[in-house]
């Protein structure tokens, strides 16, 4: 073989060489944006992913309450007597922080008092800022005098001790019974207005009657 073919066959393989290279340049210069936008669609997409879960988890997050158990909240009324609500537990309302949720609760009006107002229900709602207290179910209410009541619900207005009820109120007490089909109690008791489908029956001395 001659120089000049030696020559010749370098060149044909520098030559080939080049362009092997020139082909993976090209190639190079065409994925490598691709793979660098799917880099970025992918890392885009986890960050939306993450952004969506994350957002479903946080009224999940927002649903934990903090449970108090055995509370107490004392305050005053506007004629200066003193009430306390107690409960089993309460739990407070995220979405309104003066609105508390109460189980088993029981109120007592005119606390140290001779005859204080006792309530009880299977649950409440007590507002902080109206001082108002909402009972539901087997609603009971015994007045410290003797007469007590019976009801499916009451708003109690700690203020000023008044108590309604837009439900059946059965009552008994040292002068008879009576049932209503809504009630109201003013004066620390001493007045109470019953209203719709009202009994009654009085125990007298003589006998017992039941007016119309």
């Amino acid at each position: 073989m001659t120089t000049l073919d030696a020559d010749r066959g370098a060149y044909r393989r520098d030559l080939s060489r080049w362009r092997n290279r020139s082909r993976r340049v090209r190639l190079a210069r065409v994925l490598l944006p691709i793979a660098i936008l799917a880099i970025l669609a992918s890392v885009g997409g986890q960050v939306a992913w993450r952004s969506f879960t994350g957002g479903d988890r946080r009224p999940a997050e927002s649903k934990a309450q903090i449970r108090m158990i055995s509370p107490r909240f004392q305050g005053q009324s506007s004629d200066g007597r003193p009430f306390l609500i107690t409960a089993r537990s309460a739990v407070r309302d995220e979405a309104d922080l003066k609105r508390v949720f109460l189980d088993a609760p029981t109120l007592t009006l005119g606390v140290g008092s001779p005859v204080p107002t006792r309530s009880t229900a299977d649950r409440g709602i007590y507002r902080e800022d109206t001082l108002k207290l909402q009972l539901f179910g087997n609603v009971r209410m015994d007045d410290g005098a003797g007469y007590r009541f019976a009801s499916n619900e009451a708003m109690v207005d700690t203020r000023t001790g008044n108590i309604t009820g837009e439900t059946t109120l059965n009552g008994e007490g040292p002068t008879g019974q009576v049932q209503s089909n809504a009630y109201s109690v003013y004066d620390k008791g001493d007045r109470i207005v019953f209203r719709g489908g009202v009994k009654t029956r009085l125990d007298r001395k003589t006998g017992e009657a039941a007016p119309e």
